[in-house]
């Protein structure tokens, strides 16, 4: 486990649920512990529980606007948030992004990813720091939300290794061991649920099912907790 502190990725009232997803889990599997989240207007369009995805892992901090959001990382010490927008930007001619690869990472940053359809607001634009964008060599004229979300999330991850001097974290020893105990309590409840699906599951199948196959999914299902794989 190699985690970071920052950077960190805010999501700016993003509408699309697969996207969020995307993000979040490109976010834990490059180490990154953080994610900030400015709350949508639109309801979440997704059943599928917290505890069995890459959330779990990760401390979502949600906010109800841009003040909190900005006000928040700021009290964390972070020095510098650049809100994503294109390499050329037609409507905010007052500032020119900056390339990605020239973002100085050794300084506590939050990167801000707009909404897929409006992008950032002019109220976030005003309280960051500064733009950025991700150069493009072809003809496409944009990324994804979530692949550029991923692109910033690997190469910030390694700038801010290398301004650590190699370290492969920026938390201190105490926070690691909270940490680890908490991943310890989070990963038993989630076997628990686990074995309680399956055991519901074997249940609700055995109702329509002759005695012995009611016994071999009990049995299967039992075998399963006993000796899990």
């Amino acid at each position: 486990m190699r985690l970071t502190a920052a950077p960190r990725i805010v999501r700016a009232l993003a509408a699309d649920p697969g996207n969020r997803a995307a993000i979040i889990r490109s976010c834990e599997a490059l180490g990154l512990l953080h994610i900030h989240e400015i709350r949508s207007t639109q309801p979440p369009n997704s059943s599928r529980p917290i505890t069995t995805g890459s959330e779990k892992w990760m401390k979502v901090h949600v906010h109800a606007d841009a003040d909190d959001c900005t006000a928040a990382l700021r009290g964390e010490g972070f020095e510098q948030i650049l809100t994503a927008k294109p390499e050329h930007p037609q409507n905010d001619v007052c500032r020119q992004p900056q390339a990605l690869q020239h973002i100085d990472f050794s300084k506590a940053t939050a990167l801000v990813f707009g909404n897929e359809v409006n992008g950032i607001s002019p109220q976030m634009s005003e309280l960051c720091d500064g733009d950025f964008c991700i150069p493009i060599h072809g003809l496409t004229e944009s990324f994804n939300v979530s692949v550029a979300a991923a692109i910033c999330v690997h190469f910030g991850r390694m700038k801010r290794e290398q301004a650590l001097g190699g370290s492969c974290t920026d938390m201190d020893p105490g926070e690691i061991n909270a940490l680890l105990t908490e991943y310890k309590q989070i990963h038993s409840k989630s076997r628990h649920f686990i074995k309680e699906k399956r055991v519901q599951s074997g249940r609700e199948q055995g109702k329509s099912a002759s005695k012995e196959e009611r016994r071999r999914m009990w049995l299967g299902a039992h075998q399963k907790q006993l000796n899990p794989t």
